[in-house]
C-alpha cells in the first residue's frame, strides 16, 4: 500500500492486519489529544463568544443594512475560503505528522495553491455573483478576492498547527485575532460603514496569518521530527484522501455559502444582520463539534496502535461537548441575544432552539467520518453530505417562504438527522470491530 509502520492500518480484506490494544491510552497520546481537543474547544467557544459580541457591537453601533451587507460579504468569504483549501488542510492534519524532511516542501507548495484558487474563487463571485446586493462600490468589488484569499491562508493555518504538533497555536492565534477584530471595529465606529466591518475583520486576519506562517517555518526547519526521512503514502493514495476529502468539504460548505444569499436576496440585509448574530452562536458550537476530530485523526497518525482507545476517548469527549453545548444554546443563547437587542432574540431564539436538537445530531457525522479518516474510506460520507446539502439548499429555499428565516432551522434539523440515523450504526460496528478484533 506504500504505508509505513507508522502509517494507519489497512482493512483486514487487504491482508494487513494492525494489533490495536484497547488498553488505557498512552499518556503521550491521551494527554495529547485531550489537551489538543480541550485547546481547540476552548478557543473556538471563546472565539464565538467574542464573535458574537462583535456582531452584536456591530448590530448596534452601525446601521443594520450596513451589518447585514458586511455579514453576507464576510460569510459568503470564509465560506469561498473553505472551498478554496481543496482539502489541503486534512492532508496536513492526517500526513504532516509523518512528512519529515519533505514537511517544508508540502507546506509551501500547498499554501500557493490555496491562494491561488482563493483568489480565483472570490474574482468568480465578484463576476457571476448577486453584485448589487453585495457590493457599494468598485473597491468592495476589488478588495473581496483579496479578503478570500487572506481567509483561507488564515484558515489552513488551524489543521497545520495541528500536523505541525503545536494546535495550541492555532487556539492561541483564533482568539487574539478575535480580540483585535473587536478593538479595531470599535476604532472604525465613526465610519459607520460596512466596510470597516469587513476591513476589521479582513486586515487584522492577514497580520495574523504573516506572524503565525513565520512561527510555524521556523518550527518545521528546525524540529528534529521535521528532519527525519519522509514516511508519506503513495501519490496515488494521497490524491484519493485529498479527492474524498475535497468532496465532503465542498458538499458541507455549499449550504452555509448559499443561504446567507438567499436570505439577503429574500428578506433583506436587516434579516440577515439578525441571522448573522444568531448563526454566530450555533456556528461556536458547530466548530467546537467537529474540532474533536482533528487531535483524533492527528493523534492516530502517530499511535496508530491505539486507534481503539483513542476512539473511545473521542466519542466520550464528542458526546460530552454536544450536550453541554446544546443546553447553553437553549439557557444562555436567548440571553445574549436579549443583551444585543430584544429584536435580536425575536428574531433568533426559534434557531438557537432547533440548534439544540440538530447540533448533536451532526455529532454523530463527525465520529463517522473521524473513523473514516482513520480507515481513509470516505465514500458514504460524501453520499452523506451530498444528501445533507441538498436538503439544507432546498429546505431553505422551500421552508422560508412559508415560515421565514426560521425555516432554515428546520432545514438543518432535516439535514443533520438523516445522515445521523444512516451513519450511527456503522460507526458502532467500526468501534466494536476495533476493540474486539483488534484490528481495523
Amino acid at each position: 500500500m506504500g504505508v509505513s509502520g507508522r502509517g494507519l492500518a489497512q482493512p483486514a480484506a487487504q491482508g494487513i492486519r494492525l494489533m490495536v490494544t484497547t488498553d488505557v491510552v498512552p499518556p503521550a497520546a491521551g494527554r495529547n489529544m485531550t489537551v489538543n481537543s480541550i485547546s481547540l474547544i476552548a478557543s473556538s467557544l471563546l472565539t464565538g463568544i467574542l464573535g458574537l459580541v462583535f456582531w452584536g457591537a456591530a448590530g448596534r453601533l452601525y446601521p443594520a443594512a450596513e451589518v447585514g451587507v458586511a455579514a453576507a460579504l464576510i460569510t459568503s468569504a470564509l465560506m469561498l475560503s473553505m472551498l478554496s483549501m481543496l482539502s489541503i488542510d486534512t492532508v496536513y492534519e492526517r500526513f504532516l505528522p509523518l512528512a519529515g524532511e519533505k514537511a517544508g516542501t508540502l507546506i509551501t507548495r500547498g499554501y500557493l495553491l490555496v491562494a491561488v484558487t482563493a483568489l480565483l474563487a472570490g474574482w468568480a463571485l465578484v463576476a457571476f455573483g448577486p453584485r448589487d446586493e453585495l457590493f457599494t462600490s468598485r473597491w468592495a468589488m476589488v478588495g473581496y478576492p483579496l479578503l478570500v484569499m487572506v481567509l483561507a491562508v488564515f484558515t489552513l493555518l488551524d489543521k497545520t498547527a495541528v500536523g505541525l504538533g503545536v494546535t495550541k497555536w492555532s487556539a492561541v492565534k483564533n482568539l487574539v485575532h478575535a480580540v483585535i477584530k473587536l478593538a479595531v471595529l470599535f476604532a472604525l465606529v465613526w465610519t459607520g460603514s460596512g466596510a470597516s466591518i469587513v476591513l476589521a475583520w479582513g486586515a487584522t486576519a492577514a497580520a495574523g496569518t504573516l506572524l503565525v506562517l513565520a512561527a510555524m517555518r521556523r518550527r518545521w526547519r528546525t524540529h528534529a521530527q521535521f528532519r527525519q526521512p519522509s514516511e508519506l503514502p503513495a501519490r496515488a493514495q494521497l490524491l484519493s484522501y485529498v479527492g474524498s476529502s475535497f468532496g465532503i468539504t465542498t458538499l458541507w460548505i455549499i449550504g452555509p455559502l448559499v443561504v446567507p444569499l438567499i436570505i439577503v436576496s429574500r428578506f433583506g440585509a436587516a434579516a440577515n444582520a439578525h441571522f448573522a448574530v444568531t448563526w454566530a452562536i450555533i456556528n461556536a458550537l458547530y466548530f467546537a463539534v467537529h474540532l474533536v476530530m482533528s487531535p483524533f485523526v492527528a493523534e492516530v497518525a502517530a499511535h496508530p496502535d491505539k486507534v481503539a482507545a483513542l476512539s473511545t476517548r473521542m466519542v466520550q469527549m464528542m458526546a460530552v461537548v454536544s450536550v453541554v453545548g446544546s443546553l447553553g444554546l437553549v439557557v444562555i443563547g436567548p440571553w445574549v441575544l436579549g443583551i444585543i437587542g430584544s429584536d435580536y432574540r425575536a428574531e433568533g431564539q426559534g434557531l438557537l432552539l432547533l440548534a439544540a436538537a440538530f447540533v448533536p445530531l451532526s455529532a454523530v457525522s463527525a465520529v463517522y467520518e473521524g473513523f473514516a479518516r482513520v480507515r481513509r474510506k470516505l465514500t458514504l460520507m460524501v453520499v452523506m453530505r451530498c444528501v445533507s446539502t441538498t436538503i439544507v439548499v432546498a429546505g431553505t429555499v422551500l421552508i422560508t417562504a412559508h415560515v421565514g428565516v426560521i425555516g432554515v432551522g428546520w432545514a438543518y434539523l432535516a439535514a443533520e438527522a438523516i445522515p445521523a440515523v444512516v451513519l450511527l450504526p456503522p460507526a458502532i460496528r467500526w468501534l466494536h470491530r476495533a476493540r474486539a478484533l483488534g484490528a481495523l
